[in-house]
């Protein structure tokens, strides 16, 4: 017992004692490369409260490791150039690490979602049956691009794996690799092509550091602290932390659903109280504009809404048989015609129905002539509160068949029961769902900080225009990301590239452009430029496919991006960064004049007539039917709007891009009205 005591005893001694080997952060190794003419830090873990110096680039520094062991040492600028050795030596030991084949250049983080992480070698064309066809757009830019790899040296990636485990993490695995044909196929194709510009025109290394995960949101890319300090972005973090102190979510791969924080519809109390008579007394309801949000147009938050619509019908309509037909009503609906239920579709915690048109029988004998009313009972439990679809579908017919009566345009509006707004996917936040607000910060983005970069290029925003509520949330939502992210870097507002999105539209949905959440998205895009330093735009809106959400020319994208930075950061001013952006617009008669940024050589590439609408003070918007380009400026005009107001442009899912400049780049979609909702006249 005494012998195996004094064994165990040496034992503990010897680790005690045993010294710790310095081992550096995962980004410090071979093949590295490090932004020039910006402090370049370097971290680590080694014996605690140890002295320790640093080599590099003619450079000695030293610093000491903390309690637990963690060190930082920080070098002066250096200029471009190398290969440089990199050494650490603990001071007391002699004891040391060396990294070689280290270069200094320009060094940017590209992140977001899929279209971002599409690699160079990918090949996700919709439908399947066209993938990894030797033809396509994506194979033969992944070859160009391979064949003109002159130096592979001087280009060289970082990527970080998915890495979404619940806690914050201070490192991660990955490897330098250079960009050869042998490896660029796994490099971020959008990224590939905008370093590859940045290294030609500067003649410099350039490393890219990829962290991206498809499908997505902003929120889970902001740190926890960052999202607790915005009114907006708090009660996510809330539920998150509610959720996360479930055990079971710990012991599970997935979670599924559970609608632990759905709400279930308490029964209808507004039918009791008249809602669905003819004869009820609507005037002091909202006017709501349908389709639309009544979150967004802020009527109530979830939960359920009354509509109501007044129709006056000719006589010989009356007795006869009717199809009433509407959008999607997110996510059920109780239907009445002059105080009878016609129908009614979903129940419980059904989410099917959200997006799919009603069409419900009228009985001739509830049919009068003159005054009728429509009133609909919607109930939605979770994420938007919408009537959706298009003006076009809101119509009101004979059922033998006869010109349809429009149902769209303002309707009465009222809260039965206002739940608030019930974060969308809350029910789902858990330490293995990328989705979890800031989780994707803790895994993926901490362990980078304070890695010495010159800034961010970020291709993001499909997974939150789902709806209007989060497509108009974005500028804030991003606008927090950029915040963060700058402030934790702690080196100023470095720049931050965005993609504006493509166009994309495989449900082949009218372009009506009042009803688009990604028509607001990007416009969250264009304003976060207006409103924050060092913030671009590189538009992708022409480049997309109306099938597939992942357009497969992310050449023109990456070099799209490096416009921006070649013009902004670089100092490059030949190069135009952009195509043409709204600056101002001013209203002269029964014209309205828009003047440009980047606005030299506009020229029009296609029907004017499909992408510029005007409107006027009641916020009906008509097709322009004459424009004139006047240097940086264009003139625009409709005869059916003798006193405009407003103009948009582009503003559709999937828009026509028609205005162009001098360097063929295309204009950023915008508008020129507040944001409220409006409707299109028929033309």
């Amino acid at each position: 017992m005494k012998k195996s005591f004094i064994v165990l005893l040496f034992l503990c001694t010897v680790f005690v004692f045993a010294e710790q080997k310095i081992q550096l952060g995962v980004l410090f190794q071979q093949g590295a490369v490090f932004q020039q003419n910006k402090d370049i830090p370097v971290w680590g873990k080694a014996e605690p409260k140890r002295m320790l110096s640093g080599e590099f680039a003619g450079q000695k520094v030293c610093t000491k490791s903390n309690a637990s062991g963690e060190f930082m040492l920080r070098f002066a600028p250096v200029k471009a150039g190398g290969p440089y050795t990199l050494t650490v030596t603990d001071s007391k030991t002699k004891k040391s690490v060396t990294v070689k084949d280290i270069l200094v250049g320009e060094v940017w983080l590209a992140s977001g979602q899929s279209n971002m992480e599409y690699a160079l070698g990918s090949d996700w064309a919709f439908p399947v049956k066209l993938r990894n066809n030797p033809n396509s757009l994506a194979r033969q830019q992944q070859k160009e691009f391979c064949a003109g790899i002159q130096n592979p040296s001087m280009m060289r990636y970082f990527k970080v794996p998915h890495n979404c485990t619940g806690v914050r993490e201070t490192t991660v695995t990955g490897q330098w690799k250079y960009v050869n044909a042998q490896n660029a196929a796994e490099l971020s194709a959008a990224a590939a092509w905008f370093g590859k510009a940045i290294q030609e025109k500067l003649n410099v290394p350039v490393g890219i550091i990829v962290a991206a995960w498809g499908g997505t949101r902003v929120e889970p890319w902001i740190s926890r602290e960052r999202l607790l300090s915005d009114p907006d972005t708090a009660p996510m973090i809330r539920e998150a932390d509610i959720a996360l102190r479930d055990p079971a979510v710990w012991n599970r791969s997935r979670r599924k659903n559970d609608q632990k924080n759905w709400k279930k519809d308490p029964g209808n109390k507004g039918f009791a109280l008249g809602f669905a008579k003819a004869d009820f007394n609507d005037s002091v309801w909202k006017n709501m504009v349908v389709p639309g949000s009544w979150i967004v147009q802020k009527i109530s938050g979830n939960g359920a809404v009354w509509v109501r619509k007044e129709i006056n019908l000719p006589a010989e309509w009356a007795g006869k048989e009717l199809l009433l037909e509407t959008g999607g009503i997110d996510k059920h609906d109780i239907t009445y015609f002059n105080g009878t239920e016609v129908g009614r579709t979903g129940k419980d915690f059904e989410t099917k129905y959200w997006d799919q048109k009603r069409k419900y029988t009228i009985p001739g004998k509830l049919v009068k002539a003159g005054k009728n009313v429509i009133a609909i009972r919607a109930f939605s439990f979770i994420n938007d509160g919408s009537m959706y679809g298009y003006k076009e579908d809101y119509k009101l017919s004979l059922k033998s068949g006869s010109k349809p009566v429009s149902l769209s345009g303002i309707w009465k509006a009222y809260p039965e029961v206002n739940f608030g707004i019930l974060s969308p996917k809350s029910a789902g936040y858990n330490p293995a769902s990328a989705n979890t607000p800031g989780i994707l910060f803790d895994g993926m983005i901490n362990p980078l900080i304070p890695y010495a970069i010159r800034g961010a290029i970020w291709y993001q925003g499909e997974s939150n225009a789902g709806n209007l509520y989060n497509a108009i949330a974005y500028q804030n939502r991003l606008g927090l990301l950029i915040k963060d992210w700058r402030f934790r870097w702690g080196v100023g507002d470095f720049p931050f590239i965005q993609v504006q999105l493509a166009y994309y539209d495989r449900m082949n949905e009218n372009n009506f452009f009042a009803r688009s959440p990604w028509s607001y998205l990007r416009d969250s895009q264009r304003l976060l430029c207006e409103t924050m330093p060092n913030v671009f735009i590189a538009t992708a809106v022409d480049k997309g496919d109306r099938l597939d959400i992942h357009p497969q020319d992310k050449k023109t994208v990456g070099n799209r991006l490096a416009y921006n930075a070649l013009h902004h950061v670089y100092g490059f001013s030949e190069i135009v960064p952009s195509g043409p952006m709204y600056q101002s617009h001013s209203v002269e008669g029964n014209k309205v004049r828009i003047t440009f940024r980047y606005g030299d050589g506009l020229k029009l590439k296609g029907d004017f007539r499909k992408s510029f609408y005007i409107g006027g003070n009641n916020g009906v918007f008509y097709p322009a039917d004459k424009i004139e380009i006047e240097r940086n400026t264009v003139v625009v005009s409709s005869k059916d709007v003798p006193v405009p107001a407003s103009v948009r442009y582009a503003w559709a899912q999937a828009p026509e891009s028609v205005l162009y400049n001098k360097a063929d780049l295309p204009a950023s979609p915008f508008r020129t009205d507040p944001l409220i909702f409006t409707f299109c006249a028929d033309k």
